[in-house]
């Protein structure tokens, strides 16, 4: 009866259209986790005809391997937290891949065969700016749904209603019955690891890609090359020496220091190189490696004013302002320190020194590193305690709770610092000896 029931078509309206609203599935409470699971899926497909339409106008094949072992690593990588099994969740999203490119030909075949260019039908979003983050946004969902639908897709006397609403809930054009009893049995496949395993190092190897989470916004270590619109600092570079050296390709994350460890506990990098102090709090729930740079808390002003500014008490009055990026160390240090003062909050790290400079904040408590770059770039700013430090701290390089990744992220340290690289790296961004 069960494989008689497998060559069914089911005629009749499709049960759910999928609402997309700026670009996301919608589900309700009543969904149960699988019906929610299989939204989230459909709507990664209903994504490709934005793909299609981006590749058509721009004449780029559909096949793009070096995008297919991204999504993969990321995966895989997201699999491991959440505890589940690494191949088979790789070969349920092998098979989404399969069908995302099923669909964007159908699309493309479509418009050619109708002599018809999808850009008459509006504007065609761009692929790597917007439609890419839907997709990795999906792709982290999916993998965070999979572990509650588990129960649904384990039942074997739910088999017959199971394959009835994947059959209704992909709406997808261009995906077959065939194809859906396909996802459908790729999912059953999935099951949970009997033990979380953690060698973050051997998927990196076999995926041959090294995915580095990186802020952007703080000089020396990781910022915006003005000139290129690259990533550019001292961690970039060494970001693609580690890569490198394991020979990976490397794949650069954005993150945020508000969100850095929520990035890290779901998987979507794996190490973070962005001049990140060591913590402990941080620790709690990442290793760090060896330390590469140790300095401290110091505060940076318009060389105007630091002589009125060079201690922490001249510091907190009630007419300075103190201007902080948010969700870092410097918050967490003026949140501790700073009790009269005005304190100002500042989202873009990339802007708040030209905030000094144009007196609309008096102060800023950083790193020291960065004071002595910012000097260089503002010469009218200075440093308002020179020799003087807050606080001393460690950068180290942050990664997940895998013990075989960070004996070798130290070991390949080490060899830096004996080569005399490490150092070259640091003089070729502040122009001199550290």
């Amino acid at each position: 009866m069960m494989k008689r029931r497998l060559r069914l078509f089911l005629s009749g309206q499709s049960w759910l259209l999928v609402l997309l609203l700026s670009g996301m599935p919608m589900a309700t409470a009543s969904d149960s986790a699988l019906d929610q699971l299989l939204l989230l899926v459909d709507g990664r497909l209903q994504l490709m005809k934005d793909v299609a339409a981006y590749k058509f106008v721009n004449n780029i094949s559909v096949e793009n391997k070096q995008r297919e072992q991204l999504v993969l690593a990321s995966a895989i990588s997201n699999a491991q937290h959440k505890q589940l099994n690494r191949e088979s969740v790789e070969s349920f999203f092998r098979l989404q891949i399969q069908l995302a490119k099923t669909v964007q030909s159908g699309w493309i075949e479509q418009w050619r065969a109708k002599g018809r260019d999808p850009s008459l039908d509006g504007p065609v979003v761009e692929l790597s700016a917007e439609i890419r983050q839907k997709l990795i946004s999906l792709g982290e969902q999916i993998v965070s749904k999979i572990p509650m639908a588990l129960p649904e897709l384990h039942d074997s006397t739910q088999f017959e209603h199971n394959l009835a609403r994947v059959e209704r809930g992909i709406s997808s054009p261009f995906v077959s019955i065939a194809m859906k009893h396909q996802l459908l049995h790729a999912l059953i496949l999935i099951h949970a690891e009997s033990r979380p395993t953690t060698n973050v190092l051997a998927d990196i190897l076999r995926v041959g890609v090294l995915r580095v989470g990186t802020t952007g916004d703080y000089q020396p270590f990781s910022f915006i090359d003005s000139a290129t619109g690259n990533y550019a600092g001292i961690d970039i570079d060494l970001a693609a020496n580690l890569a490198n050296h394991l020979g990976v390709e490397l794949k650069l994350v954005e993150t945020s220091w508000l969100t850095l460890m929520d990035d890290l506990a779901v998987g979507r990098f794996d190490i973070g190189m962005s001049g990140i102090s060591r913590t402990l709090l941080r620790q709690r729930h990442g290793f760090f490696s060896a330390a590469y740079f140790a300095g401290g808390k110091t505060g940076i002003g318009r060389c105007t004013m630091a002589g009125q500014l060079d201690s922490l008490d001249k510091i907190d009055q009630p007419d300075i302002r103190v201007i902080v990026n948010p969700g870092g160390t410097n918050e967490k240090y003026v949140r501790q320190h700073i009790r009269r003062a005005q304190v100002i909050v500042h989202a873009d790290n990339r802007m708040i020194f030209s905030q000094i400079v144009n007196n609309k904040a008096d102060v800023m408590i950083t790193d020291d590193i960065e004071v002595r770059l910012q000097h260089r770039l503002h010469p009218q700013l200075c440093a308002t305690m020179p020799g003087v430090l807050l606080t001393r701290s460690e950068k180290g390089f942050l990664l997940p709770q895998d013990i075989i990744l960070k004996e070798y992220v130290d070991a390949w340290l080490r060899q830096l610092v004996k080569s005399g690289k490490l150092q070259a790296y640091f003089d070729r961004y502040l122009g001199e000896q550290k």
